[in-house]
């Protein structure tokens, strides 16, 4: 009896090989699962295997294949005549009987030696392949499998410590960045309820990580020290409106409710009060009486001159015959899908031939995909500045600094209330940026 082992995928196709390689004799022990392969055979990527143990019965020479004492003649004969080409020799059985000494030895060696070859059971004896089997349990030499086992336990332990130290280092990688991410989350949030666009926001907030150190990115001071820099970076202001030696015209423009009137009635009251200039008023806006009804009552109380203009021939008589140093021209709302009234809020600005700058008033409440869309159409008029109104009335105003950004305006004023003139201040990039990021400091 000796024992061989057969390994294979699965057990099945183990018992297989096994029936193949030694036959229905073969008797199996006992199987287990291995890992076989892999880097320096550590076990790494190495593939699942099955190893059936089982018994082989030894066969002692090929008694089996020659049994003389049965009718191995007649079988062998009766066998091999079909082979014989001759049809007269499958007439001679009669001559057989008389010589049975000699030709019965004869033929009886004559038929054991064919009938290896011939016939099926001898001829799949070899498939034993007893040499074959022998040679492969034969490099089992204890010694050298233990060496073997010492040496690549060695590399496995080696390649263990190498990959726990590794895995180690991600581990913390990924504390610290998990720790970065909750530091910096707020910020990211702040941004985005803001109204920039995501893209700008993780642009910016890239920015901030790579512009301070890891461990700053765990200080908030820091963090907001340096993304209010980025904020104040985006933000183009123009500071106020500036008289000059000349006459000059400054004509507030924007959609219906955002507070036109109202902003040049704060801003007529800073020129004429605190910084003594002459100022006159002109209102184009024919369709509101009441914001020309409240613009005459500011304009009696500051004792400012206004003008009611219904066309633009007594508009351009006004502009050149009046002497105010500055002339503020209020004009009627006009909805930013409506090209035809935008036109002819810029035909009478195109009649405008002295020191002239065009100022768009927006609502900080607006939302952000309309703000796009009242900027591209009052771009037509080539608008000079922006005054953000109403900020009183939102926590936001990320919106207005975004889209302003995009088109290169810069921000001239910000409203904070309906006080005239109190609630108007010049707009600045540090108050800008840091109103932004009041959400979070």
């Amino acid at each position: 009896m000796r024992y061989v082992k057969i390994k294979a995928k699965n057990y099945n196709e183990a018992m297989m090989k096994l029936k193949m390689e030694h036959g229905d004799d073969a008797i199996p022990i006992s199987h287990k699962y291995i890992k076989e392969g892999g880097l320096f055979n550590s076990g790494l990527f190495a593939k699942d295997l099955v190893e059936l143990t089982a018994a082989i019965p030894e066969r002692k020479g090929a008694p089996k294949a020659k049994p003389e004492k049965k009718s191995t003649i007649d079988f062998t004969v009766g066998d091999s005549e079909p082979l014989r080409p001759s049809p007269q020799k499958a007439v001679t059985p009669e001559y057989i009987p008389p010589r049975s000494p000699e030709p019965v030895e004869k033929k009886s060696e004559f038929a054991t030696r064919p009938a290896t070859i011939i016939v099926p059971p001898p001829a799949a004896e070899p498939r034993t392949a007893p040499e074959p089997q022998e040679t492969a349990a034969r490099p089992a030499d204890p010694g050298s499998i233990r060496k073997l086992e010492r040496e690549f336990g060695e590399v496995k332990d080696t390649l263990n410590r190498i990959l726990e130290t590794q895995s180690g280092r991600l581990d913390r990688d990924k504390d610290c960045t998990s720790e970065e991410d909750m530091a910096i989350k707020p910020y990211m949030d702040m941004l985005l309820t803001n109204d920039f666009d995501r893209k700008d926001c993780e642009s910016m907030i890239d920015e901030v990580r790579n512009s301070v150190s890891r461990e700053d990115l765990r200080d908030k001071f820091k963090i907001e020290k340096t993304l209010k820099e980025l904020l104040k970076s985006r933000i183009i202001t123009s500071g106020p409106i500036k008289r000059g030696h000349k006459k000059k015209i400054i004509m507030f423009i924007g959609p219906t409710g955002v507070g036109k009137t109202t902003t040049m009635a704060k801003l007529g009251a800073i020129f004429a009060l605190r910084e003594e200039c002459k100022v006159a008023f002109i209102t184009i806006d024919n369709y509101r009486i009441a914001a020309t009804e409240q613009l005459k009552k500011y304009a009696e109380i500051m004792k400012i001159p206004i003008h009611v203009v219904n066309d633009q021939k007594t508009f351009k008589e006004i502009i050149d015959h009046e002497k105010a140093e500055i002339i503020m021209v209020d004009t009627s709302g006009r909805s930013h899908r409506n090209d035809l009234k935008i036109s002819e809020i810029k035909s009478y600005a195109d009649m405008v031939e002295y020191d002239f700058e065009k100022v768009l008033c927006v609502s900080a409440c607006t939302k952000k995909a309309d703000l796009a869309n009242v900027f591209k159409s009052f771009d037509k008029i080539s608008f000079d500045s922006v005054i953000i109104t109403k900020v009183d009335e939102t926590s936001y105003i990320g919106n207005v600094i975004d889209i302003a950004d995009k088109y290169k305006k810069p921000i001239s004023y910000i409203t904070t209330g309906q006080e005239v003139p109190n609630d108007i201040d010049v707009a600045d990039a540090d108050k800008v940026a840091g109103m932004i990021m009041g959400a979070v400091i």
